[in-house]
């Protein structure tokens, strides 16, 4: 246990300096966005000034001459306001764009630890599963998304009250929908049948394994022929040309 906590531990160490990095820039994004909002909307009210200017004139102006110079002037004044609330809008759209990237960033960064730990901590079980078989002790029950449901009373199993009556072994569907409804959004998928984790499962040796956990029952184990040694699943075996 300690080389995975030792193992997780550091790979988290920069966890926090690179959130605070990643917040800063989007701190910085933010604020640029708010001094080009302010801009614009500096600007859409000139234009509207300006229109009101271009009627006043239009009536006050006393020769054909002056309305002229003055409508050639506010067209000027006119399509250099366009240009720059052009230019600001599209570096807005940009900014977002940009922001939007970093906070995908930061969700994948994330998600990638926990990820990480979720598949450390099924390791660590899995070697706990393999030192307890070994000691010959029984297994320990999974305290989510278990197998069996004890409504008796007495033994030293882990129980869960249920309105009385005989124990009974959960199906494989109902430990799937157990385990599915306390689920996290994120929650990995395992097996070809790339459903969560629930249930017994056993992990394949090889590291480039692309299903990494199988459910028992989709890989038709149960816990009396469990694998005591190593165990590969029928694509690995196949691509490693095992027996």
């Amino acid at each position: 246990m300690a080389s995975y906590l030792r193992s997780y531990i550091e790979s988290v160490a920069d966890v926090p300096l690179e959130l605070q990095r990643q917040f800063g820039l989007m701190r910085e994004l933010d604020e640029r966005a708010y001094r080009l909002q302010q801009q614009v909307d500096a600007d859409m009210l000139q234009q509207l000034k300006l229109a009101g200017q271009q009627q006043q004139q239009a009536v006050s102006s006393p020769t054909k001459r002056q309305k002229a110079a003055n409508a050639a002037a506010a067209a000027a004044k006119e399509a250099e306001l366009a240009e720059r609330l052009e230019a600001n809008m599209n570096e807005l759209v940009k900014l977002s764009d940009e922001k939007l990237n970093i906070a995908t960033q930061i969700y994948d960064y994330i998600d990638r630890h926990i990820t990480k730990l979720d598949k450390d901590c099924k390791a660590f079980d899995a070697e706990i599963a393999k030192e307890r078989q070994r000691l010959g002790l029984p297994p320990v029950e999974p305290t989510v998304g278990g197998g069996s449901v004890d409504t008796g009373g007495g033994g030293g199993k882990r129980k869960r009250k249920d309105g009385g009556g005989e124990q009974r072994k959960l199906t494989p569907e109902e430990q799937y929908q157990q385990a599915l409804a306390m689920a996290d959004p994120s929650e990995p998928k395992y097996c070809h049948c790339q459903r969560i984790s629930f249930g017994e499962m056993i992990a394949c040796e090889n590291p480039d394994c692309p299903y990494e956990w199988f459910h028992f029952g989709c890989v038709g184990l149960t816990e009396e022929n469990r694998p005591k040694g190593k165990w590969y699943c029928q694509l690995c075996r196949k691509q490693l040309k095992l027996k």
